[in-house]
Order: structure tokens, then C-alpha cells, then sequence
């Protein structure tokens, strides 16, 4: 059996009770808990005790996402964050830590069937491209409590549909009653109710026909596991990864 792994969950809400539940999946122990605002896990992250983590995964809130993962780099933690809203700051990060000597993981959906649906909606646009038969349109779904809108999972399936689509400039995420969408936009709309886990959707409609992708994601465990995985790969590795850049080597593992 492998070593056991020492965890640290940064968050301590729906999905960091999954990945406790589920941490003996690689083998993990989670032996350090910091979430803010509860009495029973608020120690400053810089105050903990930490000699025993070997891997710290990180699910909170965007507005604080980007100071948890710098402050665990900080003491050479290796990190797998989960929090979106902030990955536009990885490279600020890279300035600051020398990723040959620190560990960093980062995705907006850990799902590895979603990181499968990343691919397939890549060759899909590529050929949708080659015609001018096929309008597009994206839509996302999750619980009413989500932070973000629209999801980060929905920005990066809306960069997917820009870069291969030649026709299509911008994704639209919000559009006023007046507004009328220009021929190089694709709407791209959210749902936020009740506990839907995740629901991504992206269609190809024409006059003829109407082609539908669609991930449904059946609970959150799917992207706890995911995220465990990663952890186990953290926990080997140094450097600075999407998740979608290296899941094939996690599935091949």
C-alpha cells in the first residue's frame, strides 16, 4: 500500500466534508482542518502547526482563494486549490515561488468526466468551424449558493468555442431585454437553483438538426475525487499545473 498521505483542508464546506469523508480513496488522512468563521477550525493558517501536512486542498471562497494558496506555498506546502475566480493570478504567483521547489495544482472543476468533456467539445468546434450551418449557445446550472457566476467551468468551455470557432469573438453571459446578440457573440446563459451539483450544456443548433454536448454532474463527489487524485500527484511533483494538462497521466496512474 502507498504511504499514507497527511492532508490539510483549507474550507471546511460541502466539498471539504466530501473529501474528508472520501480521503481514504489514496489512502489520505485529513489531520489539519482551517476554516474561517468556524470556532472549532479558525487558527490563522500562518499560526497552524503544519510539519505533519503533505498536501494542503483548498476550497473557499474567491475572494480569499489566491492569499491561502500563497500563504501555504509560503511554507512549502504543495497545494490543490479548487477555489475559482482568481487563476488569472497564477502567474504572479510563479514570480513569487520558483515552481521547481514548490507544488501547485489548480482547476475549476476536478471532475475528471469533465475534464474528458473538455476534449471532446475541442474537436467538436473544430469542426463546427469548417460550417456555417450551426449557431451556438452554452448554459450552466448549479445550486443557489454558488459564489461565482457564471462558473468558472463555463468560462473555460466558452474559451474552448472562441478559440476554435472562427465566426464566434465573445461569449455573452448576461443579456438585457433590449439587447440583441451580434453575429460574432454566443449566449452563454446561468441557472442557479435548489442543489444542482453542476450542469454544463453546449449546443449547435440549424435549421436541419440540433447537436447537444452535455456534462451533468450526479453529485459533488465526482470532483472530491478528483481533487484527491490530484493530491496524490502533489504529493509526488513539483511545479505549478492545470489540472486539465496532467488528468490524462492521473488516469493512466
Amino acid at each position: 500500500m502507498d504511504k499514507k498521505i497527511n492532508l490539510l483542508l483549507v474550507g471546511y464546506g460541502k466539498m471539504g466534508k466530501i473529501i474528508h469523508e472520501h480521503a481514504d480513496y489514496i489512502n489520505g488522512e485529513v489531520v489539519a482542518i482551517y476554516d474561517p468563521g468556524n470556532k472549532e477550525h479558525d487558527v490563522p493558517l500562518e499560526e497552524m502547526d503544519l510539519k505533519k501536512v503533505d498536501v494542503a486542498i483548498e476550497f473557499t471562497d474567491p475572494k480569499f482563494g489566491y492569499y491561502n494558496v500563497q500563504k501555504l506555498l509560503h511554507r512549502k506546502i504543495p497545494v490543490v486549490t479548487g477555489t475559482t475566480g482568481w487563476f488569472t493570478r497564477v502567474m504572479e504567483l510563479q514570480k513569487q515561488f520558483v515552481p521547481k521547489d514548490h507544488t501547485l495544482i489548480y482547476s475549476a472543476n476536478f471532475s475528471l468526466g469533465m475534464n474528458i468533456f473538455y476534449d471532446i467539445l475541442d474537436e467538436a468546434t473544430k469542426l463546427m468551424s469548417q460550417s456555417n450551418l450551426y449557431d451556438v449557445y452554452g448554459l450552466e446550472a448549479h445550486h443557489r449558493g454558488k459564489a461565482d457566476s457564471p462558473s468558472g467551468t463555463a468560462k473555460i468551455l466558452s474559451n474552448i468555442v472562441i478559440k476554435n470557432i472562427e465566426k464566434k469573438k465573445k461569449a455573452i453571459f448576461n443579456l438585457n431585454n433590449t439587447e440583441i446578440l451580434n453575429h460574432d457573440e454566443f449566449l452563454f446563459s446561468t441557472i442557479r437553483a435548489g442543489n444542482i451539483a453542476g450542469y454544463h450544456e453546449i449546443g449547435f443548433d440549424s435549421d436541419f438538426d440540433e447537436i447537444k454536448l452535455i456534462h451533468n454532474a450526479k453529485s459533488r463527489r465526482g470532483f472530491a475525487y478528483g481533487a484527491l487524485l490530484a493530491a496524490k500527484y502533489a504529493h509526488k511533483v513539483k511545479g505549478f499545473y492545470n489540472f486539465n494538462d496532467i488528468f490524462r497521466k492521473i488516469i493512466s496512474e
